[in-house]
């Protein structure tokens, strides 16, 4: 792509970019197998740099003496596009779209950040989140008065002692659930000392026997 050092020096900070989708910039002059690679690979692609590159442009002067002004008359350009309007008093064209308009933005409003209780207990202390002003207006349900006629009233009753009957039956279950939880752990911490103890004594009877059979091997 380049053929020396200087050339690399000229393009430095050039964008680069190539038909298989390599993007980045010209860094500095290093030698580099990147060319060897691709040869084995087999593989072709075209890179596009875009630089400005100096080109001199050639000087050029055409004389023509056939179209000479005589020296008591003043040369006059072609007018401008203003001097044009002041001669025939055309206004200048308004475009309401190029018209300055008061910029309008509307409010941001940026929600609280809601955060996991469980990550809240690992956060330190420093950086858990305060507690919060309580809310000014109160709930929908406290603000609407609900009133109930006698049939509603009797729904109302009924389903409350439906409900307290299911909770009284979850405590009961809870409990009892409870109950035969530590009754199974302490049979099954029973039959883990028993078997300890059984594993205790198989040991010592077993080094027992190892011990005696080494003695007889010695006599």
């Amino acid at each position: 792509m380049f053929t020396s050092d200087l050339e690399v020096a000229r393009f430095e900070s050039a964008a680069i970019r190539t038909v298989s989708g390599i993007r980045g910039q010209v860094k500095k002059a290093a030698r580099s197998n990147l060319e060897i690679i691709m040869k084995r690979k087999g593989e072709m692609d075209i890179v596009f740099l875009r630089a400005w590159v100096n080109v001199d442009v050639p000087t050029y002067c055409n004389l023509v003496t056939t179209a000479l002004q005589p020296r008591e008359q003043m040369w006059q350009g072609m007018r401008t596009t203003a001097e044009l309007r002041r001669a025939h008093n055309i206004p200048i064209p308004h475009n309401k779209d190029s018209v300055y308009k008061p910029i309008e933005r509307k409010p941001r409003k940026f929600n609280p950040i809601e955060i996991p209780a469980k990550l809240q207990h690992l956060l330190p202390f420093k950086s858990k989140p305060k507690d919060r002003p309580k809310q000014k207006k109160p709930p929908v349900e406290k603000r609407v008065p609900v009133v109930m006629d006698p049939s509603e009233k009797k729904q109302y009753a009924a389903v409350q002692q439906l409900m307290l009957l299911k909770h009284e039956k979850e405590k009961k279950k809870k409990s009892k659930e409870q109950k035969k939880k530590k009754a199974y752990e302490a049979e099954k911490a029973k039959t883990e000392q028993l078997t300890k103890k059984r594993q205790r004594e198989e040991r010592r009877e077993r080094y027992r026997e190892e011990d005696k059979r080494q003695k007889r091997a010695r006599r």
